[in-house]
């Protein structure tokens, strides 16, 4: 009866090994990058608009942390950078991350964007910090994790860079 089961266990992960698995990997890439770019083109339409949030809103005196280390806003100078350093983390990664170049390093670097969202925009210690987590910053963490652990798998420059060793 073991033998059946161990038999019957390895052919199913076999085949979700070499079937399942790099479909479920292009599936997340393609998910993860979709939320990151689409956030990134409407940073880039206004970025105006994204050095305002960045300086009046997100990084203003009504933040937790920015009360902590005494400052009301941050220089307009730093917002821009920081917009423009947004928009194109937003930008670039998520491609990279679909083609599955550097698939890890592409997920860790929407994963630090992710985290600063959570824990500095929208603290998920507050009501609407709560709320964003459970629709939308959960499922970020979640996916970008198993990106960061599996890597890119068969449908993926990665895996050709890979195989050719």
């Amino acid at each position: 009866m073991r033998e059946l089961i161990n038999k019957l266990n390895s052919g199913f992960e076999g085949r979700l090994s070499n079937i399942l698995m790099p479909a479920v990997d292009l599936f997340v890439r393609i998910i993860m990058a979709r939320e990151f770019f689409s956030s990134g083109l409407a940073k880039f339409k206004s970025l105006e608009d994204t050095t305002d949030l960045f300086q009046y809103e997100w990084f203003s005196d009504e933040n937790w942390w920015m009360a902590l280390i005494g400052a009301e806003e941050i220089p307009r100078v730093l917002a821009t950078l920081l917009a423009v350093f947004a928009t194109a983390g937003e930008l670039i990664l998520p491609v990279i991350l679909v083609v599955g170049l550097f698939t890890r390093y592409a997920a860790a670097g929407l994963m630090v964007m992710a985290l600063v969202i959570t824990l500095l925009v929208y603290p998920v210690w507050t009501a609407d910090g709560l709320d964003y987590w459970w629709s939308q910053h959960v499922w970020w963490v979640m996916g970008l994790s198993v990106l960061m652990i599996i890597g890119g798998q068969k449908f993926s420059i990665d895996y050709l860079v890979k195989s050719r060793k």
